[in-house]
């Protein structure tokens, strides 16, 4: 007998449904098929499911050994109310009924100068110095929960500046919404990873640019601070990832920085791509890889066996998953588009599966793309009617350029942020492809 964890979570969606495991962040997006094959499975009796289904949703620990009958999640209710919601479910354009994910940003504030911030309150940047209000905080959360909202990413600035960022944790997870959290690592200490696991954060993501201090001092000053961090989360046992900012300068740090997460138990190493900074003129130009570093890098993840870098024909997935920002999806060209999108990878993610919060309530569809037309904190008012949101939505039908005509379009559409910077307009083909 089978039946759901205890730590997933089901949603309807337009003819299907939407889970999460909160303990793996594993999502699966279902159609009404795959809706029916997982009710058949729970309910037990005669298999009306294909194998692979079954093993794929254990292997994800979305299900485990039990009876759907007597457990007190009512897992068969549960999904047999998503059935009868999901036809009857709608969504925006190209997107999913409500976000999996908000980005709220706690503050303004940071501690510490790093090259190529994208957000924080320096000198000559736009970023006011204020923290988000409790109130603000308590607003969004409640509407999120509403709506089902998946989880919530505190980042900043540094978020741990501001003085309840422990309660707005322990605030998401009452409201069963996965609290995760951006860090420079400068304030994680043993005590403060206690009191955030205990708040129920599900994991703290730490910035590292470098394996040693010397290769990351070009771009961040704290390696021994970020060490310290990491050291911090392994003995409260909260889980942690690294947060990997792939440019110019840190890209022969890129397979390093992997090894020494897997060797440190890592959850995760995600990859970011450097985005328009606040400051600093000619930064992101400089830094920006090009598409022969992409070509190098996608080598790399090759041979490094990154899920969506090559076939599925691997035998062995390694236990710290590389992950990697939505604007670097045209890296992953190791399969088919229509493989690619059954494994949820559907590229630029702005207004389609999150939006960001800013501190003075602002709703955007990106961090990178500061444009708003709804204020408030009014995340679902923004997910229906907002313009802005449409527009980064109706990509398919703006795309010029290469992008245009690429086949992996649906499953990409570069990095709009980024191609602005770089003086396209929304709707430009990224000037970093490494296809192109």
């Amino acid at each position: 007998m089978t039946t759901l964890s205890p730590h997933t979570v089901i949603r309807a969606e337009p003819n299907g449904a939407l889970m999460f495991q909160q303990e793996t962040a594993e999502t699966a997006l279902l159609d009404l098929q795959g809706l029916e094959a997982l009710y058949f499975l729970l309910k037990g009796g005669g298999r009306e499911y294909p194998i692979f289904f079954a093993r794929y949703l254990r292997g994800k620990q979305f299900i485990v050994p039990g009876s759907s009958d007597s457990d007190n999640g009512g897992a068969l209710e549960r999904v047999e109310a998503v059935r009868e919601a999901a036809p009857h479910t709608t969504a925006p354009l190209r997107s999913l009924a409500a976000p999996e994910t908000i980005h709220f940003s706690v503050t303004g504030r940071c501690d510490q100068v790093c090259a190529g911030c994208f957000y924080s309150a320096r000198p000559g940047s736009d970023v006011a110095a204020e923290h988000a209000p409790l109130s603000l905080f308590e607003k969004v959360i409640h509407e999120a929960s509403q709506a089902k909202v998946f989880q919530i990413a505190l980042g900043g600035g540094e978020p741990l500046l501001h003085p309840r960022l422990v309660d707005m944790a322990r605030l998401a997870r009452a409201q069963g919404i996965v609290p995760n959290l951006t860090t420079n690592g400068n304030r994680l200490d043993r005590e403060m990873a206690e009191a955030l696991k205990e708040a129920g954060l599900g994991q703290a993501q730490i910035s590292l640019n470098g394996a040693t201090e010397a290769t990351n001092a070009t771009t961040r000053p704290n390696f021994a601070a970020a060490m310290g961090a990491i050291e911090a989360c392994r003995a409260a046992g909260l889980r942690f990832g690294i947060n990997f900012l792939l440019t110019r300068s840190s890209l022969p740090e890129l397979r390093p920085v992997i090894e020494l997460g897997r060797c440190l138990g890592a959850a995760s190493v995600n990859l970011l791509r450097p985005k328009p900074p606040t400051t600093e003129g000619d930064w992101l130009e400089r830094e920006s890889p090009d598409a022969v570093d992409y070509r190098a890098v996608r080598r790399i993840l090759r041979q490094l066996q990154v899920p969506g870098s090559q076939p599925e024909t691997r035998n062995s997935k390694p236990e710290t998953k590389i992950t990697l920002d939505a604007s670097l999806s045209f890296l992953l060209t190791g399969e088919p588009p229509a493989r690619l999108r059954r494994r949820g990878i559907v590229g630029c993610c702005a207004a389609r599966k999150f939006v960001t919060v800013l501190q003075d309530g602002s709703v955007l569809p990106c961090s990178h793309v500061r444009w708003c037309d709804v204020g408030d904190g009014e995340v679902m008012r923004a997910w229906r009617t907002s313009r802005v949101f449409a527009r980064f939505r109706g990509l398919e039908e703006e795309m010029r350029g290469h992008c245009a005509s690429c086949s992996y379009l649906e499953t990409c559409r570069g990095c709009p942020a980024v191609v602005m910077a770089f003086g396209g307009e929304l709707g430009g083909s990224d000037p970093h492809c490494p296809n192109s």
